[in-house]
């Protein structure tokens, strides 16, 4: 979200307009604490219906693709030899490429292996949001082209990020070949940096992400990669009764992953060994930052496919890259059976109340979707049988994934997509299906979670928790980016499918519940503030959640924060942790709007 002044902008040359028309439904404010209370704000209200007029006769999530402009249809590039890289898919991100207050959308691009027949180039793609139409839905443009952000290899996923701080986000994707680093020039066109940059790495990458992990005020990058794989190296894998199936990744050996420090010219430098990142023995399908111990900078998580997790704690000062293996100490390694898992798509959020960072990792079928219990110290449980997730995910195939508020009543909720990997899955399981149903779970507000119904699910039997009718459709999905679309105070999505076509799914309806939603300025080289931890607290109930932008599986999410409030009209106390450690008050602060939240405007806190 950007301040919408009605100012010409001078880097575009262009009035920002569909930022203009936004203006009519909310401002975004600058507040100092003594200026908080006569903050102008949106006109967002509680109880009132999101969406537009989208979906008005459902509620919950609602799919509006067709009609929308946003198509986009993955190609694995599957010709019957079963690849190895046609299973994966690939993620989507949602980020406000040209600076007009709405965000757009971007999908990584699979392409043609040997023997397929269709001809390319597949290059990942770039949607413009033109705003709403006279329906009220949300309408793109494939702008692709004309803005020269179409990477070229066989993409995994992108991180959205602005990594020179210029104050445009650029594009940066990885996958199997030459990873691809394109930046954001300010004229509605990127150009390919990749190899001054110094990221033009090939190897087979499986996630990214931004943190400013040696808080020197802009952002490193982790780029996690997954096997060593090539023709040259292919198999033919078999699952009886099916002649033949797609190898597991115990056939592949791991490749190692890459930590590249921010030079703060544009440039980056591989500083993985020195800094600690240098295990050799994981199969990297996602990573987190957040700072799991409570002590003032950023870990890494490092999800891996049937290899063991990683957890790099960070022992570095400011201005320092080291990390220390806390994989095994934090108990985030392996089951309680002293298992691998499949590991792929992961999310922190706190959901038992404790303001600790929990964590919740999709898996392969008969593993169910883990959800480790924080103990405030950084050492983990997997509770997700005794909280109700583990039973209902067993049999899904898990990909993409988010922690939200989806019924605003101050905890976390948590929306997980599924999809197998082969079509005929079901010759050999009979309790599979290639196409699968995405499930949300609702917290309790204790940390206990119930799955929610296509349908009314609210246990007075009033509509507002039900999950809409998303939740029935049959999807191949991978990636998972969410984003409030039409700044109503409630988060919309894009999926990502492997061989099928994206989804886009927006919120009708809303719960009779408050909310309040808050965007990072931040001075530097990191002006979104990735890596700030805000603490919210209204009606006594205090908050927690950390700015990321890589999270979910192979995707990147929007960089502001939505808070339910329950039936709060107002937040007392906002306290940022900026990304080098200072702490600043923001409030009271009204909910039913956007308030951006700019360092140096607040007042000290401890």
């Amino acid at each position: 979200m950007k301040a919408t002044t009605g100012e010409r902008d001078t880097r575009t040359g262009r009035a920002p307009a569909r930022a203009l028309r936004r203006a009519a439904r909310f401002v975004a404010c600058t507040l100092a604490a003594a200026a908080a209370a006569g903050c102008e704000r949106g006109t967002g209200s509680a109880g009132g219906a999101g969406g537009g007029d989208a979906g008005r006769a459902a509620r919950g999530y609602v799919d509006v693709t067709e009609g929308s402009g946003l198509a986009f249809r993955h190609v694995n590039g599957a010709s019957g030899a079963y690849y190895f890289l046609e299973t994966n898919g690939s993620g989507c991100g949602l980020f406000d490429y040209d600076n007009d207050g709405d965000l757009d959308a971007y999908f990584a691009q699979g392409g043609a292996l040997e023997g397929f027949q269709e001809k390319g180039p597949f290059p990942s793609r770039l949607f413009r949001n033109d705003g709403e139409g006279p329906d009220g839905r949300p309408r793109f443009s494939d702008v692709t082209e004309a803005a020269h952000a179409g990477a070229l290899l066989y993409a995994t996923g992108c991180c959205l990020g602005d990594y020179d701080g210029d104050g445009w986000r650029d594009v940066f994707v990885y996958g199997w070949g030459a990873n691809v680093l394109l930046r954001n020039r300010g004229d509605g066109t990127f150009e390919d940096v990749s190899k001054k940059a110094g990221v033009a790495d090939p190897r087979y990458a499986g996630t990214a992400l931004y943190a400013d992990f040696d808080r020197d005020g802009d952002l490193d990058l982790f780029v996690g990669n997954y096997v060593k794989w090539s023709y040259a190296l292919h198999r033919s894998c078999a699952v009886p009764p099916a002649e033949r199936s797609y190898c597991h990744p115990d056939v592949f050996d791991a490749e190692t992953s890459l930590l590249y420090r921010n030079n703060g010219d544009g440039t980056f430098s591989d500083v993985s060994f020195p800094a600690g990142i240098n295990r050799r023995d994981g199969k990297t399908l996602g990573a987190l930052a957040s700072d799991v111990d409570d002590d003032g900078d950023l870990d890494l998580f490092v999800a891996n496919d049937s290899s063991p997790n990683f957890l790099y704690r960070n022992d570095g000062k400011p201005g320092e890259l080291v990390f220390g293996d806390a994989s095994e100490s934090s108990a985030l390694s392996y089951d309680h059976d002293g298992r691998t898992q499949g590991s792929m798509g992961c999310d922190f959020a706190d959901v038992d109340g404790d303001l600790s960072p929990d964590l919740a990792v999709t898996n392969l079928e008969m593993e169910a979707t883990a959800l480790y219990v924080n103990d405030g110290h950084g050492r983990f449980d997997d509770q997700a049988f005794q909280r109700g997730i583990g039973r209902p995910s067993l049999l899904d195939f898990g990909w993409g994934l988010r922690f939200l508020d989806f019924d605003d009543d101050a905890d976390m909720d948590l929306l997980v997509v599924n999809g197998h990997l082969h079509p005929g899955v079901v010759q050999y399981e009979a309790s599979q299906r290639y196409e699968q149903e995405p499930k949300l779970f609702l917290n309790d507000g204790r940390g206990r979670f119930t799955v929610a119904s296509a349908g009314p699910n609210a246990p007075d039997g009033k509509p507002g928790d039900e999950g809409g009718p998303f939740l029935s459709e049959r999807l191949v999905a991978r990636g998972l980016a969410m984003g409030d679309l039409d700044d109503d105070g409630d988060l919309d999505l894009i999926v990502s499918m492997n061989d099928h076509d994206a989804r886009l799914v927006v919120r009708a309806g809303r719960p009779a519940r408050r909310w309040i939603g808050l965007a990072l300025a931040y001075e530097g080289k990191n002006p979104e503030a990735i890596g700030a931890r805000v603490d919210v607290t209204a009606g006594g109930k205090r908050q927690r959640q950390e700015i990321r932008g890589a999270q979910s599986f192979a995707s990147w999410q929007d960089l502001r924060l939505l808070f339910g409030l329950a039936g709060q009209a107002q937040a007392e106390s906002v306290v940022v942790r900026w990304p080098r450690g200072e702490l600043e008050e923001f409030g009271p602060l009204p909910a039913g709007s956007y308030h951006r939240l700019v360092r140096g405007k607040g007042k000290p806190a401890r």
